[in-house]
């Protein structure tokens, strides 16, 4: 604990160092490495207090910036300071004068440490499984998307002319199948006898929107990327049209809105495409 506290020091004071104005380092500036503590006594002026890894005893006036850093602040009755920033030790404030800019304490407790950790382990763990998503949609997406350039490519060539026809409509059409997915998916979930139907409709509806996101992510990658992209290997270009359509899902905020929008454009596309196919004459 004592090591870190001191490299925490080193690097604060570092980073003080870097960003102070240039009135720092001029004669105005009283310092103190470690050891004794660093006095202002009373009726003397100075600019600047730095103690690093040692404590502050500011009797006089201090017109810009205390800053101590590992070490004790003591503020006496006639001091009279603009700023003080107590970093890894406490304030000790008897002056009868309040400060002008305030008074900062931030203390390196094993607590706040703690929380700090959890706190990074928490964002590392969201991005980390954020990063495992991505990867496994961009693979899904290329399974995915194989199987329907290989097995089903009038379907992505009708789907690409609804898309350029009727878009409004899709989004209609999807909107409403959504809905009552959701709507017997709830109502059979009430019901220990329907969870099993409800879990079936559910992976219905999973798979309907995953080959509907095919066609979409197909048609963005010839629209944004370019037409050639379509002479490229089949896994390689797939694989380039996953990556471009889960970067669009990653954006902050406009993510949500791209997912949101791609999964209700996607269900009406399968929808319309399988109502057309149900309604088209059959030939004997």
């Amino acid at each position: 604990m004592k090591r870190f506290r001191l490299l925490t020091a080193i690097v604060l004071t570092v980073i003080f160092v870097m960003m102070a104005p240039m009135s720092v380092f001029a004669d105005t500036l009283l310092t103190q490495m470690g050891g004794n503590p660093v006095v202002v006594p009373e009726g003397q002026i100075i600019e600047n207090v730095l103690a690093v890894d040692s404590d502050a005893r500011i009797g006089g006036t201090v017109s810009d910036i205390v800053l101590v850093i590992n070490g004790d602040t003591y503020l006496g009755p006639k001091s009279q300071v603009d700023l003080v920033i107590n970093l890894g030790g406490s304030v000790y404030n008897s002056s009868q004068k309040p400060a002008g800019k305030g008074i900062f304490e931030f203390n390196f407790s094993l607590k706040l440490m703690n929380n700090f950790m959890l706190a990074g382990a928490m964002v590392a763990g969201f991005w980390f499984l954020r990063l495992i998503g991505s990867l496994l949609g961009i693979i899904l997406l290329s399974c995915f998307g194989f199987l329907v350039r290989s097995y089903l490519s009038p379907y992505l060539r009708q789907s690409e002319e609804l898309m350029t026809s009727s878009v409004a409509r899709l989004f209609g059409i999807g909107t409403a199948g959504t809905l009552v997915f959701l709507a017997l998916i709830s109502l059979l979930s009430l019901s220990v006898i329907g969870i099993p139907l409800a879990i079936i409709i559910l992976m219905v509806y999973v798979i309907a929107v995953i080959f509907g996101l095919i066609p979409i992510m197909d048609y963005l990658g010839m629209k944004w990327l370019s037409p050639n992209i379509a002479s490229f290997p089949v896994l390689t270009s797939l694989l380039v049209e996953a990556v471009l359509f889960v970067a669009l899902v990653n954006l902050p905020l406009l993510g949500y809105l791209v997912i949101a929008g791609s999964v209700i454009l996607g269900l009406g596309i399968v929808l319309t495409s399988f109502w057309m196919r149900f309604k088209q004459p059959k030939i004997s």
